[in-house]
């Protein structure tokens, strides 16, 4: 293939990457447009080399820099529904006693709360995960 052709496979996948920030088609296009260059100094002619060399290129960007920039890069990725709820404190309001659930009073809402030890009425406990629609609480250490 000529180099212009690695040309645009690249430009085209910067514009896919552009498009869908999935970091899969910037190593793509990276690959393709170093092997455009190669082509272009003809460094490399044959087209089962070109595509050698691309995949070769391609799969060390994924191995080797994709978790670094994944790592860095902050995505907007916002805990919904019940995954919001771990960590958030709230005030025990009916006693809960081992294995018997009890109540907690969590952002104005009462939830059913389930707990390892006793915990007594208005206790400060936190969420540590939830089944269901029941909390599994344990006391709040400041």
């Amino acid at each position: 293939m000529s180099y212009m052709a690695w040309l645009i496979i690249g430009i085209g996948c910067v514009i896919i990457e552009i498009a869908t920030v999935g970091f899969w088609f910037l190593w793509l296009s990276i690959a393709a447009l170093t092997l455009s260059l190669l082509t272009w100094l003809q460094a490399v002619t044959s087209l089962p080399a070109q595509i050698i060399i691309f995949g070769i290129i391609t799969i060390s960007l994924i191995i080797f820099t994709r978790p670094l920039v994944q790592k860095f890069v902050k995505t907007d990725e916002v805990k919904s529904n019940v995954e919001a709820l771990v960590g958030v404190t709230g005030i025990v309001t009916a006693e809960i006693d081992p294995p018997h659930t009890g109540q907690v009073n969590l952002q104005g809402e009462i939830w059913t709360a389930r707990a390892n030890e006793p915990l007594s009425q208005n206790e400060k406990v936190v969420v540590k995960s939830v089944e269901g629609v029941t909390l599994n609480v344990e006391p709040f250490k400041e």
